[in-house]
Order: C-alpha cells, then structure tokens, then sequence
C-alpha cells in the first residue's frame, strides 16, 4: 500500500491544499464512541421470542466503540504524514513540541477534572487514555519511521508492523479488548493501524487526480463500515475471535474506506455543522465520560429512561464544547505558535 504514482498532473493548489470532510468524519468517529460507551437511545424489547433477541443483538452491537479508535488511528497517521508526503523536512523540536502541547495540556486538565468526580482517567489499558498513550508513541517514532520510509518504503515497515501486532496478540490470544497487553505492548498492536494512515496521506494525490465525476457510491461504503463494526463487536461478545484480531484486520478496510471518503469530498462540501464539530473531537473523545459523572455529582433530576438518556447526551455535549472553548482550543493555537516560533515558516498546512 505504498504510495501511487498520479497519472494525471497535478497543480500546486492540490498539493498544499487540506484534506477536506476530515473534521466531519472524526466527529462522526467521536460521536460513535459517545455512543459505544453511554449508550443509544434506551429501548424496552420484548427478548422472549427469535425476533426481539436479534433485534437486541443488533441493536446492542450497532455502536463499537473501540473500531471508532481504530479508524481514529488510521485518521491520525493520515495527518502526521500528511505535510511530509513530499519528503518535506521535519524539524524536531517544532515538531515535538507542536505535538506534545496539542495533547497533554487537555489530557492534564481532564485527568484531573475526572479525579473529584471519581472518573480515573489513566494512561495504562483501564480508562481511554490508552489509544492516546499509544499516539503519543507514535508521534515520538516517526521520524524514525519517516527516515526508514524514505529508505525502504512503508510496505516493507508496514509488513514488518503486522508481523509485530500478531506476535502481540498471539502472547494472549484470548485477550477480549485491543488495550489488553498493557502500556509497552497496546502501542505495537496499534501500529500497524497507524502506518494505513501515513500509506494513505502518500495516496492522496493520486486520488487528487482522479476524474472529478468519479461515483464511488460512499454510502455504500458508511453502510460496510457500519456492518463490519457490527460484526466486530459481535464477534468480541459471542465467539473466540476477539478485538485484537477484527479490529487489525478493519484497519485495512478503514484504509479503502477513507479513501473513497477523500474522493467524495474532493466533489462534495462537508457539512459546516459537521466539519466545526469535527475539530472538538479530541474535547469529546477525552471528556464524554466526565459527563455523565458531573451530572450525577451535581444531583440533577432523573428522568425516565429515554429522556434521561437524552438529557445526559446534551448536557455531555455540551460539557464538552466548554472544554473544546476553554482548553483544546487555545492548547491548539498555544501548540501552533510556539511551534511556528521554532521552526521555519512553512507553506504548506497541516491535514488536521
């Protein structure tokens, strides 16, 4: 999966332009995750007979959190890569520290907003803050990656990354969750997700090139990716075949998916709704829990169930557009400047 060479040329404007439609597609990816760990909308079904049992079984298995996360891997590659696909040089210390301020200011901040409300947000395999352990990881070894990459290409390092993930899981082949290998292996099982993204940042300009007429039916591919997840998260609760193994071979489907995503918005605008909520993302992905906990340690009234569960989701949503106000937002403009401060001037954006 290593980079295509365009066959149609290729103007400035779609080299340095950015990847539109990816702030919906993380809001969607964030708002699946809301759902995988609060719920759906509650519904009394009637389990005693065939029809309510598959019913409940689709509906309990329609919101897999943990296949958001993969897909949130393959999105964050895609934006690391993104700017150096064109061998572009990295500067480290601009680099690490545009990175770095970007997520740990907002991680610090909602760690310890969870520690009163009794939300323990760590960064081992017990809270969500493993996945973002595991990027942190990622952003420290990619320039080590990006200087293999321009050396052997990311097959051959993609390659060797899967062989790393199955040894991974074949040290507990029944592990149910992807984060069941702890802090110094969760990030290895993970990466082979995260260099999809990076193969696919090098294929944009190839999709750049593509005939703007082109239908590539995206719906068709929502509904697969929908389906898939389903599947995935069936199988984790109902067979031997756990996350580890699903959730590493989704990724390369994510790969394909987000692919024909790129097409699609090179012909389609996002959204506005969509793409402004897309970029409180990392707020919703790092404060959804925090929601319901505030709302139970403030004793607010109790509704029945649906509405309760629907109070809960807006009042959720809306502790985490606070925090997207109060904290990822300037942590982000924070990063960027202290980052531009360091570095070069650069013209060409960031994917995300």
């Amino acid at each position: 999966m290593a980079a295509v060479a365009p066959t149609h040329s290729i103007t400035d404007g779609q080299l340095h332009r950015r990847v539109r439609g990816l702030d919906a597609i993380r809001f969607f990816l964030a708002l699946w995750v809301v759902f995988g760990h609060l719920g759906f909308v509650p519904l009394e079904l009637d389990k005693s007979n065939i029809v309510g049992k598959i019913i409940a079984g689709i509906y309990g298995n329609s919101f897999s959190g943990p296949t958001a996360v993969i897909v949130f891997f393959v999105v964050s590659g895609f934006c690391i890569h993104y700017p150096f696909r064109h061998n572009k040089r990295l500067f480290l210390i601009p680099y690490f520290s545009r990175r770095h301020l970007r997520i740990w200011i907002p991680i610090i901040i909602a760690v310890l907003a969870g520690n009163p409300l009794g939300v323990k947000l760590t960064l081992l395999q017990d809270s969500i803050l493993w996945s973002l352990l595991a990027e942190e990881i990622y952003y420290l070894i990619y320039p080590s990656l990006l200087f293999l990459r321009r050396r052997i290409g990311w097959q051959k390092i993609l390659f060797a990354a899967y062989i790393s993930a199955v040894l991974v899981i074949l040290s507990n082949p029944t592990a149910g969750n992807y984060p069941s290998y702890g802090p110094y292996l969760n990030w290895l099982l993970g990466l082979p997700c995260w260099l999809l993204g990076c193969c696919l940042a090098e294929k944009t300009d190839y999709l750049y090139a593509s005939a703007t007429n082109i239908n590539v039916h995206i719906w068709r591919w929502r509904f697969a990716a929908w389906l898939l997840s389903l599947i995935c998260s069936a199988l984790r609760f109902h067979s031997p075949i756990k996350y580890p193994w699903t959730l590493t071979v989704f990724a390369i489907f994510a790969f394909f998916w987000l692919g024909k995503e790129i097409l699609h918005y090179q012909n389609h605008i996002p959204w506005p709704i969509f793409e402004n909520a897309g970029k409180g993302s990392y707020s919703i992905y790092l404060v959804h829990v925090l929601g319901p906990a505030l709302y139970k340690f403030l004793s607010l009234p109790t509704f029945t169930p649906v509405m309760h569960w629907f109070v809960n989701i807006v009042f959720t949503f809306f502790l985490c557009y606070i925090f997207y106000l109060l904290v990822e937002k300037p942590s982000h403009s924070l990063a960027r400047k202290v980052a531009e401060k360091l570095s070069h001037k650069t013209t060409v954006p960031q994917a995300g």
